[in-house]
């Protein structure tokens, strides 16, 4: 999965330019306590989770066309 992570990313870059950040965080590491609102849900969704901003958007696929529309629409607000 972390290697479909880093191509989604890189594809995003492309896409967006320097405007996205992008990490590839393993959950069934210590390193999901650093997000406690999404550790919270994780039960709830399909992995992968995407999340824009701090807030889940997509579960249970890296579907690039519709991440790039989502983060576009929110730089539209």
């Amino acid at each position: 999965m972390k290697e479909e992570a880093a191509e989604l990313g890189d594809k995003l870059k492309f896409a967006l330019g320097d405007r996205v950040e992008t990490s590839f965080i393993d959950v069934s590491t210590s390193e999901i306590k650093n997000y406690p609102e999404i550790e919270k849900i994780l039960p709830k969704v399909r992995l992968p989770l995407t999340v824009i901003n701090g807030q889940p958007r997509f579960h249970g696929g890296l579907g690039v066309d519709m991440i790039v529309d989502a983060i576009k629409e929110l730089n539209t607000k």
